[in-house]
C-alpha cells in the first residue's frame, strides 16, 4: 500500500511491543496508527505547555 506518510524506525523492549500490540487490538486500531495518535496527542501536549516551541523560520 502506497502512503506519503513518513517511515519511522524505532527499538522497544519486547514486553513493550506486545502492550502496543495488545492495546492496538483494544482500541481496534493497527499499530501504525495507534502510534501516530500517541505522537500527535503528545506533540500537541508539548505544544500547548510550551515545551515545545514553534520553529525558527529562516530568512525573516
Amino acid at each position: 500500500m502506497a502512503t506519503s506518510k513518513a517511515k519511522v524506525m524505532a527499538y522497544i523492549e519486547p514486553e513493550l511491543k506486545e502492550d502496543l500490540e495488545r492495546l492496538a487490538d483494544v482500541r481496534n486500531r493497527s499499530i501504525s496508527n495507534l502510534l501516530e495518535t500517541l505522537i500527535r496527542d503528545e506533540i500537541e501536549r508539548a505544544k500547548s505547555t510550551g515545551e515545545l516551541k514553534p520553529p525558527v523560520q529562516q530568512g525573516k
